[in-house]
């Protein structure tokens, strides 16, 4: 598996976090854990650490603006692969946390 490199990763962070703020008002931050390929990202609600939501994961594929997206399963404690709001398999990390957030707080505003 190819692992993104520091600068890759802090781009993806930035523009993740960005994203978030223009879309997902309800969110004060997002952050992306990296586990070598992997990319974990969390959105706090808060300032209050237990004020935290699981999102979803992205994996690293070796483009920058493709990777693969899967879903954080509350009931199962896990992530599970999946498809993202348009069908596709694989997408910008913007687009996972769009896919993930319609599932867990509700439309954006645009």
């Amino acid at each position: 598996m190819p692992v993104p490199a520091k600068r890759l990763k802090q781009l993806i962070e930035g523009t993740v976090d960005h994203h978030a703020a223009q879309h997902w008002p309800v969110l004060q931050e997002v952050t992306i854990t990296w586990r070598g390929s992997y990319g974990y990202l969390t959105g706090y609600l808060s300032d209050d650490d237990d004020d935290r939501i699981k999102l979803c994961r992205i994996q690293y594929l070796g483009d920058d603006h493709e990777w693969a997206f899967a879903i954080w399963q509350a009931s199962t404690e896990s992530y599970a692969d999946a498809v993202l709001l348009d069908g596709s398999m694989t997408a910008h990390p913007n687009q996972a946390l769009d896919t993930a957030c319609t599932l867990y707080l509700a439309e954006p505003s645009r």
